[in-house]
This record gives structure tokens, C-alpha cells and sequence, in this order.
């Protein structure tokens, strides 16, 4: 693997001769006037940009695009601190506790119980591993960066397309709850579902695309949002709950169905934090990645764990309509919003709508920067790594990405008997795909490359953590192969997804795919740190 890796490494050197030719044939750059020789002109400065910048560079690596095609860099108007990536990570994750966790309640109110603390621990300790990584490579691939450093080409290939599909069925999933929230709170508007999924995605597009300020300011104002009505929910509903009297007061509901029920729900505790470990692929966006991505990783999902406990038993402890019903709604927030402001449940759903649409451009932003991080190393045609002519963004990469997630809402609400129920449970197991890929990489990274110690944070749980984590991600693979009642019908699908991007790989990327920049320094990072401990080894055996 790690001769593939130098000859890819030696492949995307920029080669001198080249660079030389470059300057020479150059347009020369006209001098600014006399009267202001500190401030060239700005044909002046475009020309000077093109001609010394190299052309390496990738969209996700803060970059802009010039008349040939090439890439260039820039220096962005807005580099977003750790603040902004935590409430990046609300958007994102919070939205999950609004809608379709409650279904696995049908388990049994202990059995789900169990399921959310086993699974909110496995996220703790992923975020832990991920955030030990980012602290010594920062690295802007996300998962399939760390999968090609540590476990080879093929896959990181694979485990990058399964995170950036989770991402892409994850909005569909989001989109299609949130179409049906607007048709529960306004009925006139059944049938219209399809106009209501291009307007949300119209929508996000448009800060998508626009990037720098205006996707940062208004992430803020959907991320608070979030954040007030999931406290507005748990503090105002607080005074109306007995959890005696209106959760534990069944004994038949506390177990249902035993390892099966417990076996067929625990994917759906992930809809607490699903998403969360998206968070890397800010590291080219901050001034100090090593830094901020780990707080603001650590310190969201932590966030997501707290809220998520209240949540669970707020809305397991309101007064009837019981645990049975509440399983069964659309938005498990309706009763407590009920209680608190005496309306309908058609108004009450209204407050879950702006944590749907929040967790719906939390992930378009992250299959966006995925796509083209895979296109700028050639895994996906290049192409759709090109930024935006005006604000340098990814825009092909999401307008792909968003292109691929619309035609699945489609295709659920032309053939619903077929697909909606098992999209999430696709959806889920290319997430434990990437997480399980991630757990491997952070054990090999910490086996072969002693140097990870100078990172700026260190997961407490270390290995053991990585393994328990694992553990769990394998078990939901189970839970969804064999215990979903839906004959299989996922996993199959599942299996076909692999296969057809298995063909992609050796049909087209292998032999096209390079290294970016970033990755050529933490692959060479990793292959001298690699090379080091063999020295060590080999050093004191002659001694």
C-alpha cells in the first residue's frame, strides 16, 4: 500500500519544468501607476494571483477558480471559529432529536433506554478517536482521508462513497419528515410535496453557493433556532411530567419482544446523533484546525448527549396519549408544545419545522464537502470539483449531491410502498460502514504511527474506546441485515450499492486517482512516522 501511495504521492508533484515554462509564458504583469505604488491595480493583482499561484490546490482547500479551469488560492472573507463549528454541529445533529427516534420506543421503554446510552457512548468515543486524528493530521476529507492513509485506496474509496450516500439519503429522509410536518400543519397543501422539497432545497442552495458570511450568519440563526425550541420543549413541558406515572406505569411496555425488539430498534437511537461526525471535513475552514475541531466535535456531541437524556424522558413522562402514541407521531415534540401553549397538534408541529430544515443544510453542507474532496483526488470526476466563479465555493459537488437526494424524495412518493421504509435503514448502514472504517483507522494509526502523540488531544478512552465502538457499529450492521422484517430487502441493497461503486473504482478512479495537497502532506506525514518506528526497531535489534 505504501509504494501505491508514493507513486501516487511522486504523480502529484508539480513538475518544475512545467512551473518554469508557466512564468515564462506569462503575460507580463503591467505595473500599477506611480501615484499609488503600494496598491496595484486590480488586473494587476488578478494577473499576478494567476501566474504565481500553483495549481494543485482544491476547492476545499479555500480556493478559486481561473478562466483555463485551474484552481487557485484564495483568502476567504470569513474563517469560521470553533463556535461557529459547534453550532455547525447542533444544526446538524439536533434535528434528529425532533423526529423518528420515537419509533423505536415500540421496544419497550427500557430496552430503548439501553439502546440510547450503548449508542450515545459509541459516539463518544468515535468523536474521541476522530478528534485525536484531527488534532495531529487535520485533514479535510473526512473519513475517506483517514481510510486511504490507513487501510489503502480501495477502502477509503468505498468508505468516502458510503459517508457522502449517508449523507445524501439522510436529507431525503429529513426533507420527506419536514414535507409532511407542512401537510400535517396545513392540509392544503397535500399533493404539493414535491414543490415543497425544491423550495427547501432551493433554499439552502442558495447559502450554500453563496458561501463565506452569508452561509456562516445564517447557519447561526438556524442552529439557535434549533437550540431554543428543543430548551423551550424540555423546560416548559418539565412541569407537566411524572415518570411514574406516565412512562414506567405499564410493566408490559418496559421489554417488548426481548433480543429481537432490542436487535430491531438500536439503529434508531443514532437519530440522536447521526451527523455529528461530519465535523472534520471543517478542518480547511478554520484558522487552527487542530485546535478547533476537537472542541467543537468533543463539545457538541457532549451537548447532543445531555439534551438528548432530557428529551428522551420529557417526552417519555408527559401525560397521555401514552407511550404506545407517542411511538407513532409524526413529531414526538407535539404534546409537550401542547401542554405548554394549549393549541392543536397542527400548530404544535409547526415548531419542529425549523430544526428539520436545519439538519437538512447542515448535511447538504456535508456531502457537498465531501464530494469535492473526493473529486479533487480524482475519485470522482474533477469536474465536480470546481469552485464557483464568483464566490469560490463547491457548488457542483452540492448541486450533485442535492440533485441525487431530490430524486429519492421522488422516487418514496411515487412508489412509497417500495422505498420509504427502508431508506433510513439504508442511510444507516453506510454510516456504520464509515464509522466502523474510522474506529480500524484510528487502531492502525495509533499501532504504526507512534507520532500521533503530538496531537493536540488524546482520546481517554483510546483503543479500548476504538473496539467498543466498533463493537456497536457492527452489531447495528446486524441489526439491519437480519432484523428489520422487511425480508432483507436493505441489506441487499446495501450489498448492490457496494458492488456497483466496487466496479466505479477499478473501471475508472484507480487508475486516475491522485493526491491533493493536503493529503500529500499526511500521507507523507504518515510514511515518516512509519518509517521512523521501523528504523527504531530495526535499530534496536542491531544493538
Amino acid at each position: 500500500m505504501w509504494r501505491s501511495a508514493l507513486v501516487l504521492l511522486s504523480r502529484s508533484i508539480p513538475n518544475p519544468r512545467a512551473r518554469v515554462k508557466l512564468h515564462v509564458d506569462a503575460p507580463a504583469v503591467r505595473p500599477a501607476p506611480a501615484t499609488s505604488p503600494k496598491r496595484p491595480t486590480q488586473p494587476a493583482r488578478m494577473e499576478a494571483n494567476r501566474v504565481a499561484a500553483p495549481s494543485s490546490s482544491s476547492p476545499a482547500e479555500g480556493t478559486a477558480a481561473t478562466n483555463d479551469g485551474s484552481a487557485q488560492p484564495r483568502v476567504p472573507v470569513y474563517r469560521p471559529g470553533r463556535w461557529d463549528i459547534w453550532i455547525l454541529g447542533i444544526s446538524i445533529g439536533l434535528g434528529g432529536q425532533y423526529f423518528s427516534w420515537n419509533e423505536g420506543l415500540k421496544s419497550g421503554l427500557y430496552t430503548f433506554l439501553i439502546e440510547y446510552f450503548l449508542v450515545g457512548f459509541a459516539y463518544i468515543a468515535l468523536c474521541c478517536c476522530t478528534s485525536e486524528i484531527t488534532g495531529a493530521l487535520p485533514f479535510a476529507g473526512g473519513a475517506y482521508g483517514l481510510s486511504r492513509c490507513t487501510l489503502g485506496f480501495y477502502p477509503g474509496f468505498i468508505i468516502g462513497c458510503a459517508e457522502a450516500i449517508e449523507y445524501i439519503i439522510y436529507v431525503a429522509t429529513s426533507v420527506l419528515a419536514l414535507a409532511d410536518m407542512f401537510v400535517e400543519s396545513i392540509p392544503e397543501l397535500d399533493g404539493f410535496e414535491p414543490l415543497i422539497w425544491l423550495l427547501v432545497y432551493a433554499s439552502a442552495l442558495f447559502f450554500h453557493i453563496r458561501g463565506d458570511y452569508v452561509f456562516w450568519r445564517w447557519n447561526i440563526v438556524i442552529g439557535v433556532l434549533s437550540l431554543f425550541f428543543v430548551l423551550l420543549y424540555c423546560i416548559g413541558s418539565f412541569p407537566h411530567t411524572n415518570f411514574a406515572l406516565n412512562a414506567d406505569n405499564d410493566p408490559d411496555f418496559r421489554f417488548v419482544h426481548g433480543t429481537h425488539g432490542f436487535m430491531r430498534s438500536l439503529p434508531l437511537a443514532c437519530w440522536f446523533f447521526v451527523g455529528v461526525e461530519a465535523l472534520n471535513l471543517a478542518s480547511d475552514d478554520v484558522v487552527d484546525p487542530k485546535r478547533s475541531i476537537p472542541f467543537a466535535q468533543l463539545s457538541c456531541i457532549l451537548s447532543l448527549f445531555l439534551s438528548g437524556i432530557v428529551v428522551f424522558f420529557v417526552t417519555v413522562s408527559l401525560p397521555p396519549p401514552g407511550l404506545n402514541q407517542v411511538s407513532k407521531l409524526l413529531a414526538p415534540f407535539d404534546n409537550g408544545f401542547q401542554l405548554l401553549f394549549t393549541i392543536s397538534v397542527k400548530t404544535a408541529t409547526l415548531f419542529s419545522i425549523p430544526a428539520m430544515y436545519a439538519t437538512t443544510f447542515g448535511f447538504m453542507w456535508g456531502y457537498g464537502k465531501l464530494i469535492a474532496a473526493m473529486a479533487t483526488s480524482k475519485l470522482l470526476p474533477p469536474i465536480i470539483a470546481r469552485p464557483h466563479p464568483m464566490y469560490q465555493t463547491p457548488y457542483l459537488a452540492v448541486l450533485l449531491g442535492s440533485t441525487l437526494s431530490y430524486f429519492m424524495c421522488l422516487l418514496v412518493f411515487y412508489v412509497p410502498q417500495i422505498l420509504d421504509k427502508y431508506l433510513f435503514n439504508i442511510c444507516i448502514a453506510m454510516a456504520f460502514i464509515g464509522y466502523a472504517g474510522q474506529c480500524i483507522g484510528y487502531i492502525s494509526l495509533k499501532r504504526n504511527y507512534p507520532n500521533i502523540k503530538s496531537s493536540t488531544f488524546h482520546s481517554p478512552f483510546g483503543n479500548y474506546g476504538a473496539v467498543y465502538s466498533l463493537i456497536i457499529w457492527l452489531i447495528g450492521l446486524v441489526s439491519v441485515a437480519g432484523f428489520q422484517e422487511n425480508g432483507g430487502i436493505e441489506i441487499l441493497v446495501f450489498g448492490g450499492i457496494i458492488f456497483v461503486l466496487t466496479l466505479f473504482y477499478f473501471g475508472y478512479a484507480q487508475s486516475r486517482q491522485t493526491l491533493s495537497s493536503k493529503e500529500n502532506k499526511v500521507f507523507l506525514m504518515a510514511h515518516v512516522m512509519k518509517f521512523g518506528k521501523s528504523r527504531k526497531k530495526q535499530w534496536s535489534r542491531t544493538t
